[in-house]
């Protein structure tokens, strides 16, 4: 079961939460600029350039690492948690709350971990 059920999850979100967060840093700098430009009366080239003042391409690439070493660990406690469920649907209702729980957890800690070596290595 590993084979069919854990890999094709595991690789795809491996694969795809690097996009997801890309697609929100994105999402993010745009509906900044709508506010800033369209409420606050910022000018574009003002709030452009602050922007990428303000954001470097080091927050970038571990903001992009972080959401890869997340997906990792969502789909394996995902994965873990739904391998050990039963067979009744009080057991997938407890497993997915187990699968949240640990999820959560997990990233936490590697938080913890990403967060104290970038200090290290000075990122």
């Amino acid at each position: 079961p590993v084979e069919f059920l854990v890999v094709p999850r595991l690789l795809a979100m491996t694969l795809m939460m690097p996009v997801l967060c890309l697609f929100a840093d994105v999402m993010g700098v745009l509906g900044g600029g709508l506010v800033g430009v369209g409420l606050m009366g910022i000018n574009l080239t003002q709030y452009w350039n602050e922007t990428v003042k303000a954001v470097g391409l080091n927050d970038l690439a571990v903001g992009l690492f972080m959401s890869l070493v997340f997906g990792v660990l969502v789909a394996l406690a995902g994965c873990r948690r739904g391998l050990q469920c039963g067979r009744s649907s009080a057991d997938v209702g407890q497993a997915a709350t187990s699968a949240v729980v640990t999820g959560i957890v997990w990233i936490v800690v590697a938080t913890a971990v990403i967060t104290v070596l970038c200090d290290v290595i000075g990122v």
